[in-house]
């Protein structure tokens, strides 16, 4: 299982250091997004699906995905904080070309941390 550490999944060293050293903290901030994550995806998913439409609203998409993004600040998910990154960024400066790639992104990123997720816990740090 070490493949979850290298592959950008998740930073151990990282989450640790901005849980300053406690690696309960570290593991409860983890819980807590593990526990949040099919919500915020839902509300992604369904925040982009309203901005498919001709001149909608980004601010909600934002709103979905900077909360994620924020998030990601204070946990070792290299890979979800890129990928919410991306995304903000793209949404900020209203390049809608890329919202589907950025959105499918994004989601995969989730998923594979959902499905890693118990795991991650489970294992020593």
């Amino acid at each position: 299982m070490k493949e979850l550490f290298d592959a950008g999944l998740f930073d151990a060293e990282l989450a640790l250091e901005q849980a300053g050293g406690n690696e309960a903290l570290a593991r409860d901030l983890l819980q807590m997004l593990l526990s949040d994550l099919a919500a915020e995806r839902a509300t992604i998913a369904a925040t982009f699906r309203q901005v498919q439409e001709e001149g909608a609203d980004i601010t909600p998409l934002w709103d979905a995905v900077h909360k994620l993004y924020g998030a990601t600040a204070y946990l070792g998910v290299p890979g979800l904080r890129k990928a919410a990154k991306a995304f903000e960024d793209d949404i900020k400066q209203d390049r809608r070309a890329r919202f589907a790639q950025r959105f499918e992104q994004l989601d995969a990123e989730i998923e594979k941390l959902q499905e890693a997720g118990p795991e991650l816990l489970r294992r020593a740090w």
